[in-house]
């Protein structure tokens, strides 16, 4: 029985939660492995595999996911596909694939353009005072800029006193426990790259000396704002001392995940954040991570999964996760990817995720933004956005990555909205369709207000299925 088979069993043996093994370091010629969990050692020892890591299993369950090594191809692509070729075809094998690396895909300057937008950033932070934000004090700069215009946010939260709901589990570099904005909302989550269950920080990538001088200021916001453009899509709005000392030293994924969970906060204010590291500050992964963090935050009551990363190959491991996400209706965002082209990536590609690209604050399509493909479900604004950075400090970011989480804090107010819950993702992808139309942008860009408070309630009254979705994309 091969992958392709694979959804019919979750369908019959859905129930239970899973039980999660610790992740052992990758090397080698890796491969993930599904299979009948009574077969998966004569399996192995037919096809000269070594188990390594239990991705997933469960009693309850007659299939498990497992990382396992194969004999050194020395990169020989021969061997490669002839043992993909032999275990694929073994009847016990129902999933067999390459352990793939996956990186955080980041737009360089030019195709973000930094330099025409840093001026209009930078009028944005002249003047800024702090605010109450959640209870807690917060740069006014953060909760008023142009992106929660843009989406009317403040007019949707005004009106229907929504303020999120759930849990938004967070796949990315870590989170930084400390940030005075977050720590309200954040629940224990889990560091892929340690194997440590709690609150993974994004800090411990850092030397000691760097995270002391990024963690010093507790007041950064309202000093004298220096400006240091970190990576290729990233402005850290940073005090003056810790500019002159950080500039050009950080990893160029640092603070990833701080801003994804920043944005999805600021979205959705009282929506609880569980931050999945399966990211280095490198902006490092592989499937292998991933694919173990999407059956951890369902396993551990996520509600909705917020994917801020793109694989040019498809996965049918990450398929398949995401399929046990939608069998027990949690919502999937992901971001459409920053290659400015008409292709698909992935998990943003796959039926079941809702793909988000980014639009300028004139409502165009971004110049980095994929596009046209199925993989586009909607767009937010993805240009300058400012978010929450590691060390009470915050960020300006430009890419697909940070028009994700926004469309993730959405979801979590409009499920909050919900009476009924089944299907959660249809509700979704119905109430966000009453959006602003934007050339090759699926749906269009996000309207937030019209989402919440259209006058067509059958989303929220006649249950919802998938059937009943337009899947065809405007053109």
């Amino acid at each position: 029985m091969k992958i392709r088979h694979l959804l019919t069993l979750i369908s019959m043996f859905l129930f239970g939660l899973p039980l999660f093994a610790q992740s052992q370091g990758t090397s080698g010629d890796q491969y993930i492995l599904t299979t009948y969990t009574r077969s998966v050692k004569a399996l192995s020892d037919r096809h000269g595999l070594t188990h390594v890591a239990t991705v997933w299993s469960n009693p309850k369950y007659i299939y498990a996911v497992y990382l396992v090594a194969a004999p050194p191809s020395n990169g020989s692509s021969i061997l490669q596909s002839a043992l993909q070729s032999e275990v694929s075809s073994d009847p016990e094998t129902l999933g067999f694939e390459r352990n793939q690396s996956v990186a955080i895909e980041q737009p360089d300057a030019t195709s973000a353009s930094l330099a025409q937008s840093t001026t209009s950033f930078l009028d944005s932070l002249r003047g800024s005072t702090p605010v109450s934000f959640n209870g807690v004090i917060v740069p006014k700069f953060y909760v008023q800029q142009p992106a929660t215009t843009i989406i009317r946010w403040s007019a949707a939260l005004l009106d229907t006193r929504l303020t999120g709901a759930g849990t938004v589990a967070v796949i990315d570099t870590g989170v930084d426990p400390a940030h005075p904005a977050l720590a309200g909302v954040l629940v224990p989550g889990y560091d892929f790259t340690r194997n440590t269950a709690g609150m993974p920080s994004e800090l411990a990538d850092l030397n000691s000396q760097t995270a002391a001088s990024l963690a010093q200021s507790t007041t950064s916001f309202l000093d004298g704002n220096g400006v240091v453009q970190v990576s290729g899509s990233t402005l850290a709005i940073l005090d003056q001392s810790t500019t002159s000392f950080l500039d050009g030293t950080l990893p160029p994924a640092f603070g990833h995940g701080t801003m994804t969970a920043g944005l999805v906060h600021l979205i959705a204010p009282t929506a609880k954040i569980m931050p999945l590291k399966a990211f280095r500050a490198d902006g490092s992964s592989d499937t292998y991570s991933i694919i173990r963090a999407i059956y951890y935050a369902v396993d551990h009551g996520a509600n909705i999964i917020s994917m801020s990363f793109e694989m040019a190959q498809a996965s049918p491991g990450l398929r398949v996760a995401l399929d046990y996400a939608s069998a027990n209706n949690v919502v999937s965002v992901a971001s459409a990817g920053n290659d400015a082209q008409d292709a698909a990536v992935f998990p943003a590609g796959l039926s079941n995720v809702i793909g988000i690209g980014s639009t300028n604050n004139f409502d165009q399509r971004s110049a980095f933004s994929n596009f046209g493909s199925t993989d586009v479900t909607f767009a937010a604004p993805g240009e300058g956005v400012i978010s929450t950075y590691p060390g009470n400090h915050y960020a300006a970011g430009w890419g697909t990555s940070f028009s994700a989480p926004i469309v993730a804090g959405a979801s979590s107010l409009i499920l909050q909205k919900q009476r009924h819950k089944w299907n959660s993702q249809c509700l979704v992808m119905k109430a966000l369709r009453h959006a602003v139309p934007v050339p090759l942008m699926g749906y269009g860009r996000i309207d937030l207000y019209r989402a919440l408070t259209s006058t067509n309630h059958d989303h929220m009254h006649s249950g919802c299925s998938l059937d009943d979705l337009d899947l065809l994309r405007p053109d």
